[in-house]
C-alpha cells in the first residue's frame, strides 16, 4: 500500500454521515480505521468491549467520554478504555485515525 498523502482523494468527504476506511486489520488484535466526519455530524453514543483511541489528523472534533466532552484539535490523542459509553461530533469537516485494540479485550477479561 502506498501512503497516504491526501487525505480527501484516500477518502472523500461525504455530506451528511461519517465515511470509514479501514487500513489495517490484524484478526483479533489491532484495527485501525482512518474516519472522515463532515461538520456538524455525531457518531451515536456506543461502548466497545476492547480499549481504543482517537487521534485527530484534521478538522475540529469532541470526544464524549461516559458525560464529559473533551474538545482536540489536529494532533491531539484521546484514549478510551473498554466499556466505557463514547461517541465523536465534528464542528468541521474532520478526519481522524480511530485504533481497536482488540487483542487487549474487555475489562472483565482482563481481571481474571
Amino acid at each position: 500500500m502506498n501512503p497516504i498523502t491526501n487525505l480527501s482523494e484516500t477518502l472523500p468527504m461525504p455530506e451528511n454521515q461519517r465515511a470509514s476506511l479501514p487500513l489495517l486489520d490484524l484478526k483479533n488484535d489491532t484495527k485501525l480505521v482512518l474516519v472522515a466526519l463532515p461538520g456538524g455530524v455525531q457518531i451515536p453514543a456506543h461502548q466497545a468491549p476492547y480499549p481504543a483511541s482517537v487521534l485527530l489528523l484534521s478538522g475540529s472534533i469532541e470526544v464524549m467520554q461516559g458525560e464529559a466532552w473533551k474538545r482536540i484539535g489536529p494532533g491531539e490523542f484521546v484514549p478510551i478504555d473498554a466499556e466505557v459509553l463514547h461517541s465523536v461530533r465534528a464542528f468541521d469537516p474532520s478526519y481522524f485515525l480511530v485504533t481497536h485494540l482488540r487483542g487487549l479485550g474487555s475489562k472483565a477479561n482482563l481481571s481474571q
